[in-house]
């Protein structure tokens, strides 16, 4: 790095905090919002969770109650979310949130029971029905320009379950699939 004067590179320097602190700016990403969208999507998933599970609750047969808990994420920092609990008879199912910063998924969730853990991911509802492949774009100064630019495409995030090794299908949320999972956690 070459040297420069010092009130240049405290002017650098200033703007580099102002930016870090006003945080959402020009090329900047807005994590708040993607924190408020990951718990809307993470209560979505709730009530269709206790939509599957209203018989049961309904007559006593399976309770749901949630606890605030503390999550932590790399650039969106410190928040709260909520965890699910469901209890049937003497089995107990924590419906964890893991997070929203995961390759591939907008969230991921943890359904823990007593005899294994499985995993929802929100997935892209047109882009994945099996693992996604990664790849790696590196743009230098900003959003791609001319024939390569691709425009905003509005995505419709769904919850699928993801399977265990060696599988590579996603398995779609239905009433059907959630009960196969809350069997396999528990041992049922």
């Amino acid at each position: 790095m070459a040297h420069r004067s010092n009130s240049l590179e405290v002017k650098e320097f200033d703007e580099f905090v102002k930016r870090q602190q006003n945080g959402v700016g020009e090329g900047q990403f807005d994590w708040d919002r993607e924190r408020d969208e990951w718990l809307a999507h993470l209560d979505d998933l709730y009530r269709k969770i206790e939509t599957m599970l209203s018989g049961y609750t309904s007559s006593g047969q399976i309770s749901v109650r949630y606890k605030t808990i503390d999550l932590n994420e790399e650039d969106i920092g410190s928040y709260q979310a909520r965890k699910m609990i469901l209890r049937i008879g003497r089995q107990e199912v924590d419906i964890l949130p893991a997070g929203t910063r995961f390759i591939g998924f907008k969230g991921y969730v943890e359904v823990i029971g007593s005899a294994r853990k499985l995993s929802l991911v929100l997935a892209n509802k047109d882009r994945f029905s099996t693992l996604p492949k990664v790849t790696v774009r590196i743009l230098t100064g900003g959003m791609p320009q001319g024939e390569n630019a691709e425009p905003p495409v509005k995505i419709e995030w769904v919850w699928k379950i993801l399977p265990r090794p060696p599988e590579r299908q996603l398995v779609e949320l239905t009433q059907e699939s959630f009960f196969q999972l809350l069997m396999e956690v528990t041992n049922g």
